[in-house]
This record gives structure tokens, sequence and C-alpha cells, in this order.
């Protein structure tokens, strides 16, 4: 699969917490020990849980977009391998114990969580290759809280007030502001990364509303993601992935095992997935999407691109719509 080459990162020790159990529904569906959510939320450890995954997310877009285009890249198929193989065998206390089919969740639910792997990240690889960061950033969080705040309604039944359907309507005016250029300038090709890069937003979308119906944690998610992603990927890329592998230097291997496999694929997974359970998927997307301002001002900062006039009237949007789509104000008022 040619996607585009690139670089990947590597782990410190992870420890894995002990298995629990739910009382609540699926327990009774399953003999096994799966790992289900506690009922009881925490809007603080929530909040933290989605400004964690922020940080993540700013750090690895820029990482990624710099090693598109490095004077030594490594390819998207390296790269792919490096984060599911990493996540897989971190977690694989999570997914041995909870088999690679769980038992009392729904196949669709199952199929959805899927999405975080091989369609979310490839669509973010090619993104990012046509796509600044600057404009990807804003668009892959941006856009969440509008595919999320869909896929909720239609598949959870969630409703919203005034004022965060107001906060979605300028999230999208921001989109439209950040994309407009490419759609008037294709020989650019800055729409294909534009269009990859949405298309990753709405795979993501639907992990999230998948992973509320599963009933799992986000450890557990992210072990079966990471299992099924990697028996899926790997006999496909098999050949490019040895024969790369092979001439790969030691310390780009392990920064890219680090950032694409332990940050990106496993604490990421987690700390975004307990955003969700503690405070709901729209309002986690809407929280999460503050990181078009870091991915921007990282890009400024760290890659020296420089932003023009709509990409940065599309971030004030976005910022807005965000505080208006979290509902922080509803609380308040």
């Amino acid at each position: 699969m040619g996607l585009s080459r690139l670089t990947c990162q590597a782990p410190p020790l992870v420890q894995f917490p002990n298995f629990t159990l739910n009382s609540e529904a699926l327990m009774s569906h399953s003999s096994l020990a799966q790992e289900y959510r506690s009922p009881a939320t925490s809007a603080p450890l929530g909040f933290m849980a989605a400004f964690v995954t922020v940080a993540i997310w700013t750090t690895w877009i820029i990482s990624t977009r710099f090693t598109v285009h490095a004077e030594h890249p490594v390819s998207a198929e390296l790269l792919a391998f490096l984060r599911f193989s990493t996540a897989a065998l971190l977690l694989s206390p999570y997914w041995w114990r909870l088999r690679p089919v769980p038992k009392g969740i729904s196949r669709w639910a199952l199929l959805g969580l899927l999405f975080a792997g091989i369609p979310y990240l490839a669509s973010v690889l090619l993104g990012l290759t046509y796509a600044p960061a600057l404009e990807a950033g804003p668009l892959l969080t941006g856009s969440l809280p509008l595919f999320v705040a869909l896929l909720s309604a239609l598949c959870l039944g969630e409703r919203f007030t005034r004022l965060r359907l107001l906060g979605l309507a300028l999230i999208a005016l921001g989109v439209v502001a950040i994309t407009g250029h490419g759609l008037f300038n294709m020989t650019s090709g800055a729409w294909r990364g534009h269009l990859m890069i949405l298309l990753a937003a709405l795979s993501w979308s639907i992990y999230t509303v998948a992973f509320r119906k599963t009933g799992l944690t986000g450890t557990a998610a992210a072990s079966f993601i990471a299992f099924w992603s990697l028996i899926l990927w790997v006999p496909f890329n098999w050949h490019a992935i040895v024969t790369e592998l092979s001439t790969l230097p030691v310390t780009v291997l392990i920064t890219q095992v680090l950032i694409q496999g332990v940050l990106a694929g496993i604490v990421a997974l987690i700390t975004y997935a307990t955003a969700v359970s503690h405070l709901g998927a729209s309002r986690t997307a809407a929280i999460t999407a503050i990181t078009p301002a870091s991915a921007t001002l990282a890009a400024i900062l760290v890659l020296g691109e420089v932003p023009g006039l709509f990409a940065l009237i599309g971030c004030g949007l976005l910022m807005v719509g965000v505080v208006l789509a979290s509902g922080v104000l509803n609380r308040t008022a």
C-alpha cells in the first residue's frame, strides 16, 4: 500500500492495572473477566484526560508532518506497523484476557472500534502528505465535534442546547474557512490532504460513538484495536516492513515507537476514551478541538509554517465554537 514516507516512535515500561468487572449491563452476558467502565463519573478526571489527549495529538501531528518530509523518512507501511505492534505487545495482557472477539458486545460496535485503527491512521498519513500541519491540525480535531454530534444524535439519541448547536455551527464555519483556499486552488493538492483529514476525523468519530456502546474501558478498547489492526495490516505489507526494518537507524526506530506506538497508539486512546466515559462523546470532542490552536502554534514555532488570513480566522471560529459546543456556558448560566 503506497501511502507516503514517514517516521515512528518507542516505549517505556507500561504497568497494567488489575482487571475489574462492572456490575452493570453486559457483565451478565460474558463468562470472561472483561474490562467494563465504572458507573461513577468524574468531571475533573474527564477534563484532565481530554487535555492530555490534546497534548499528545499536537505532538503527534507536528512529528508526523515533520517526518513526512524528513531527509530520511520512514514509510507509512512501517510507521503503521510500529504503531500497531507496539500497542499490541504492551497491551497483550488485556487482549489475551479479553479474547479476540469479546462476548456480549454488539459486532457492529466492535467493528466501529476498528475505525480508530487502519482507517484513521491511513487517512491521517495521506492527509499530512498534502496538507500543512497548521491546516491538518485544525481540520482533524476541529471537525470532530461535528461528526461526533451527528453520530451521537443518530445512534445514541443525544440532544443539544441552542448554545451548543451555535458552537457546532461556528466550528463548521471554521472548517470551511480553513479548507476554502484548497477548493479554489485545485492545483496545489492541498484539497487532497483536507479530504483525507476529514475522513480521518469521521473515522475517529465512529470509534468515539462505538466505544460508548461497547461498555469497555479505554485500555481494553485500545488493546482490541491494536490487535486486530496489526492482524489486518501485516499480511498486505509484510515485505515492505521487513525490508525497511533492516536498514532503519536504531535511534529513529526508538523515537517512532515511542511517539507512534506508546503515546498515539496507547496513551491517547486510553485518555480519550476516559474523557468520553466521564464527559460524554460530544463534549469530549468539543474540548479536544482546542488542538487547532495548539497545533497551529506548534507548526509556526517548530516547523516554521506561516498561516494565512483565512487559516487564522478559521482557528478563531473553531476556538469560539469549541467553548459553546462544550456546554460550559450552559452550566454557568
